[in-house]
């Protein structure tokens, strides 16, 4: 018979994560993913208060894309996390947007 080793009850530690100066990615990718991230925040913006105005399921649909776009690439290259806001921003004026434009569809229909 063979003999088994007693059990382990030490708790699980695991390992530290990554330093901050260690990344996957160049510095030249981090700086285009972080370009891309305030291009798309910003145009993501623009196209959320433009929906306000006319045209609100359209650009708001497609501010809702940009924004999250930008806020998966913060997340994925962690960069550009000052345009978090941003997006986000963007991101819920996007879905006032689509959500005023139903309301207004909605008035339009059943108070003839």
């Amino acid at each position: 018979m063979s003999q088994q080793p007693p059990p382990n009850y030490e708790p699980f530690v695991p390992p530290p994560p990554p330093s901050s100066g260690s990344s996957l990615y160049s510095p030249e990718v981090l700086g285009a993913k972080a370009a891309e991230v305030a291009r798309n925040a910003k145009n993501a913006l623009i196209l959320s208060i433009v929906g306000l105005f006319c045209f609100g399921f359209i650009f708001g649909f497609l501010a809702f894309r940009k924004a999250n776009e930008a806020l998966e690439t913060i997340e994925i290259y962690d960069v550009a996390r000052d345009k978090r806001g941003l997006a986000t921003a963007a991101k819920v004026i996007g879905i006032v947007d689509i959500v005023l434009w139903g309301i207004g569809l909605l008035m339009r229909i059943f108070l003839r």
